[in-house]
C-alpha cells in the first residue's frame, strides 16, 4: 500500500468522524427526541408548595405545605419541532402552548428530557427521567392569585424508552 493512500484514507477518517459526530448531536441523541406524537403520559402529582404572604389569601404565611394535583394527568407532546406540555384535572384539559406559553426544550440525554414553560403569570419546569418511569417538575407562580414556588413527582409511562 503507497504512503499517499495511507496519508489519504487517515485524512478521510479524520475529516469524516467530526461529520458523524455532529450529525448525531443534530439528529438528537434519544430515543424521545426522534419520537412524535405523546411521549409520555403521567398520573396524579404530589409535593411540597412554598406558599408566599398574602394578606388576603395567605395571611398566616409563608410557608410550606403538601400540595398536588390528586386528579391529575400530565401529557409531554412532541410535534415536529414543537414541544408542549398538556394537564388534565378535575377541572378540564389545557395545554401550555393553548395558554399561550413558550414552551421549551431545555436539555435532553437518552435518560431525560427537560422542557421549560413559560407564560405571563408563571414558569414551570419539567424533568422526565424515561428509565425511572417519572417526572419532577418546578412551578412557580409569581402574578397569580396565590403566589406560590412549588415541586412535585409523578410516575409516568412512556411511549420510547430510553436506549
Amino acid at each position: 500500500m503507497s504512503s499517499i493512500y495511507m496519508l489519504t484514507e487517515i485524512l478521510m477518517k479524520l475529516l469524516i468522524t467530526p461529520v458523524l459526530i455532529l450529525s448525531f448531536f443534530l439528529s438528537g441523541s434519544s430515543a424521545a427526541l426522534a419520537a412524535e406524537g405523546v411521549l409520555a403520559r403521567c398520573g396524579a402529582s404530589t409535593g411540597k408548595g412554598y406558599f408566599f404572604f398574602d394578606e388576603l389569601f395567605n395571611p398566616d404565611g409563608p410557608g410550606w405545605t403538601d400540595d398536588g394535583v390528586a386528579n391529575g394527568r400530565i401529557l409531554l407532546v412532541r410535534l415536529g419541532d414543537e414541544w408542549d406540555i398538556q394537564f388534565g384535572d378535575s377541572i378540564g384539559d389545557y395545554g401550555y402552548r393553548q395558554d399561550g406559553a413558550k414552551v421549551i426544550l431545555l436539555g435532553m440525554t437518552d435518560r431525560f428530557v427537560t422542557l421549560g414553560a413559560f407564560g405571563a403569570a408563571y414558569t414551570d419546569i419539567f424533568t422526565f427521567d424515561m428509565p425511572q418511569k417519572e417526572v419532577v417538575w418546578s412551578s412557580h407562580k409569581f402574578a397569580t392569585t396565590i403566589k406560590k414556588s412549588a415541586i412535585y413527582h409523578a410516575d409516568c409511562s412512556f411511549a420510547m424508552q430510553a436506549q
